[in-house]
């Protein structure tokens, strides 16, 4: 049975350890991030990070961002400059074992409740070069649309962004 947890700060260390080794496994789908300390920035800069674990086993983690961070992504950027407030997956990620287990869906709920309870849209990018198709469709389940694009030098992404604000 999946648990579904929303994480505490400060993170302790076996949870960041196994979180930056799902998402060290999972790129290009996610960014790379070179060091454990430098996945520790991220959790620092998060409003929330979700986990979802099998019998104590991390199969998956989502980070989520706020719009007032000195994040230097350069996709976090750009939706800085584009919008007001956002709540922003910065990454998602699923351990090989767990995929196609309907995990991703349970993780996008919780955060679509918690957006809903805070009242702010949810953003994200999705690689289109090399191109995420699973992730693509799978964002567009939940009602994400297409806010802009960007080529970066060795891929291209798109912006996506899904209204859940009630105003």
């Amino acid at each position: 049975m999946f648990r579904l947890s929303i994480l505490n700060y400060p993170i302790e260390t076996n949870f960041l350890k196994a979180m930056w080794a799902i998402n060290q496994d999972n790129i290009p789908e996610v960014g790379s991030v070179p060091t454990l300390e430098e996945f520790q920035k991220l959790t620092l800069w998060s409003s929330h990070v979700i986990i979802v674990e099998e019998n104590e086993e991390m199969a998956g983690f989502i980070i989520l961002m706020r719009e007032d961070q000195d994040y230097h992504s350069l996709n976090y950027k750009y939706l800085i400059n584009k919008f007001d407030q956002f709540l922003y997956v910065d990454r998602v990620a699923i351990k090989d074992g767990f995929r196609r287990q309907g995990l991703g869906k349970k993780i996008y709920d919780e955060v679509f409740r918690l957006a809903k309870e805070i009242d702010i849209d949810v953003c994200c990018e999705v690689n289109t070069e090399p191109r995420n198709g699973p992730s693509l469709a799978f964002h567009d389940t939940f009602g994400f649309k297409d806010v802009g694009t960007k080529q970066f030098d060795d891929h291209s992404v798109v912006y996506l962004k899904s209204s859940v604000k009630t105003d």
